[in-house]
């Protein structure tokens, strides 16, 4: 897996990093964050709440505990996941 990069700033407030992973079925690209980006107390809510947001959970033995996305705009998808934890 790669550590993806974001804009300096949303990189700070976010406080974790996506990783890229294989493409989906679409040949998409796919992107990991582990779920305490998502500010919850547990698994269970971070993932309620990344699901809101466009997210599943990842089921690959490489990352445990994260929650994917198919993306090709990662700064937005950022700024979704910040915005949700402030709101």
């Amino acid at each position: 897996m790669n550590e993806c990069h974001l804009d300096h700033k949303i990189a700070e407030q976010l406080q974790y990093e996506f990783y890229r992973v294989n493409n989906d079925s679409n040949g998409n690209p796919r992107y990991v964050i582990h779920w305490l980006a998502f500010g919850a107390d547990n698994y269970s809510e971070a993932l309620n709440l990344a699901k809101s947001l466009g997210f599943n959970a990842y089921r690959g033995r490489e990352f445990g505990g994260g929650l994917v996305t198919s993306s090709y705009n990662l700064e937005n998808e950022a700024e979704s996941i910040i915005n949700a934890r402030e709101g």
